[in-house]
């Protein structure tokens, strides 16, 4: 199958529940034991000059340690997972982690000034364009060849989804760094459903003006009480409600609109009607009180949200579907014994269409494994350590975990022993049978059936009613030349950073709306209609 008939294919239809490949690694490192050695004693430096015969041979005698560098918040996640601690000894490997900052962001500023200063660890999390600029650069090592002589699962995996294998390789032909997949989701409305009864709200908000109305009966019932309560609360991304608007990126009938580059679910369309729209309508909720202004203002932790939530200062949050379930696991019901959360339908949007949710990708480009050119030596060690969960043994320890013990087989099917509730209820440190596959551990494929059986009823009904074929968008993981990914991610750090700071001053009315086509003429002047052009040209080099 030649490249372009590969790039033609399409990435991700996101209503599709099927396996994919995760991304991240470790550390630099100058340990004695380079985990190449033959089965004989002998030393190997590598793939190259080997014969398959030998490489193959010699993984089973690799082992040792490498560093390994991912956000700080997966670190911890990861630490706490009792299947984990089965992984050192069935693969002879150790990772020694090392914490990069916990927010996007500030982690992947790190990583550049860590590649500046050559302390980048042996392997880590990076953004694919970042594998692809620094591989090129000589920085990071080709994956390839060790994929092909020690990693058979993954090898298979490569050939069997060559839409994944278009993605990760590079423009000459080098694999600088592998994709993390996620399952399939979206952003979900959660909201109190005993403060809804309280309020005298009897009727679920099927279209904005009445999500809107909601929040203002809610505002007189609850802050006549607490001058500090807020219907609306969220963390991270403020723009979430932008399908409700029409409003996101994405390639209608095969045109690009809108900065697309973002590798998630928040690819915006600053010219779409809807955006300036949506925009009013934050500047409403904002100036009567209907949204936490520290939200609004990205001043508010992932921790004060969650507090805000549980304690009932605001009633109504739109984040990720496995939310509502988390926060009913840690509700004081002592102090709160009424506390409820149900999930709002998806709504209309302003045009009164079906709303067409931006899921996440099915390969997240900002979540890719490389190694450091400088711990070649144990690129082996390292392929041969992830490749083990790509094999079926490691597919199930990290999905299902040990049976007899987190799992039982029963008519040729696996179902959980251990309880959702019980486990996820364990406090931070803790050793718990946890089967989040949403959240980042190691490169592997996605078992959605695991992931879906693995959460309550609760959730897995939100994720069998709501993500369906109507109501999600296709996304496309668009592939970039070496040259464009340069350009457009030096233009989108601009232009987002400008965006949103933007953005806010409307919000806050700080700027007149009047000012709207003044603002989207600032952004072209940044690079946003570059930004479009480009992704424009490479959806063509791919689809056309």
């Amino acid at each position: 199958m030649g490249k372009k008939s590969v790039r033609r294919m399409t990435a991700a239809v996101l209503a599709a529940l099927l396996l994919a490949a995760a991304g991240l690694s470790g550390c630099s490192g100058k340990d004695a034991q380079n985990g190449t050695a033959k089965t004989d004693g002998t030393a190997q430096a590598g793939p190259a000059g080997e014969t398959q015969a030998e490489s193959t041979a010699g993984t089973e005698a690799l082992g040792g340690t490498f560093s390994y560098l991912m956000h700080s918040k997966f670190v911890t996640w990861l630490n706490d997972l009792e299947w984990y601690t089965y992984v050192p000894e069935k693969t002879g490997v150790t990772v020694e982690f090392v914490e990069g900052p916990s927010e996007n962001d500030d982690y992947y500023s790190d990583v550049d000034q860590r590649m500046i200063s050559k302390s980048f660890p042996d392997a880590g999390i990076v953004k694919l364009a970042q594998a692809n600029v620094y591989g090129e650069q000589g920085a990071f090592v080709d994956l390839k060849p060790y994929i092909e002589q020690y990693a058979p699962n993954i090898q298979k995996y490569l050939e069997d989804h060559p839409g994944y294998a278009a993605l990760v390789t590079s423009e000459n032909g080098a694999i600088y760094g592998l994709a993390n997949e996620t399952p399939t989701s979206a952003d979900v409305v959660a909201y109190r459903t005993d403060h809804f009864k309280e309020a005298g709200i009897e009727k679920i908000p099927g279209t904005i003006d009445e999500f809107a109305e909601a929040m203002r009966t809610l505002k007189a019932y609850y802050g006549a009480k607490d001058a500090n309560y807020y219907p609306l609360s969220g963390r991270d991304q403020l723009l979430r409600f932008m399908p409700y608007f029409e409003a996101s990126a994405g390639f209608e009938d095969g045109t690009a609109h809108g900065n697309y580059y973002t590798s998630s679910a928040y690819g915006y369309d600053l010219k779409a009607e809807g955006f300036k729209q949506m925009v009013e309508w934050y500047h409403t909720l904002y100036a009567e009180g209907l949204i936490d202004p520290e939200w609004v203002s990205g001043a508010i932790s992932e921790e004060q949200w969650e507090t805000s939530v549980l304690t009932g200062k605001s009633s109504i949050f739109t984040d990720g579907y496995t939310r509502p379930a988390w926060f009913m696991n840690n509700s004081d019901k002592t102090t709160y014994p009424e506390y409820d959360l149900n999930v709002i339908p998806y709504m209309k949007t302003v045009n009164g269409n079906t709303t067409k949710m931006t899921a996440k990708l099915q390969y997240d480009e900002r979540r890719c494994m490389a190694i450091n050119i400088t711990a070649e030596e144990k690129a082996p060690m390292i392929m041969k350590y992830l490749d083990f969960f790509f094999s079926e043994e490691g597919q199930t320890l990290a999905n299902w975990g040990v049976e007899g013990v987190s799992y039982e087989v029963a008519d040729g099917r696996k179902q959980y022993l251990v309880e959702y509730t019980q486990e996820e209820q364990k406090p931070a440190g803790t050793k718990k049978w946890s089967f989040l596959t949403d959240q980042l551990t190691f490169i592997k494929p996605i078992d959605n059936e695991a992931f879906y059986s693995y959460n309550t009823e609760f959730t897995t009904n939100i994720a069998l009613s709501l993500f369906t074929e109507d109501n999600l968008a296709q996304r496309w993981n668009i592939i970039y030349s070496t040259d464009q990914t340069k350009e457009i991610s030096n233009l989108v750090s601009i232009v987002n950073e400008s965006m949103n700071s933007g953005v806010l001053k409307f919000i806050k009315g700080e700027r007149s709306m009047d000012e709207w086509d003044a603002f989207l003429a600032e952004m072209d002047g940044l690079g946003y209609d570059r930004i479009v052009e480009i992704e424009q040209e490479a959806y063509d080099a791919m689809y056309k």
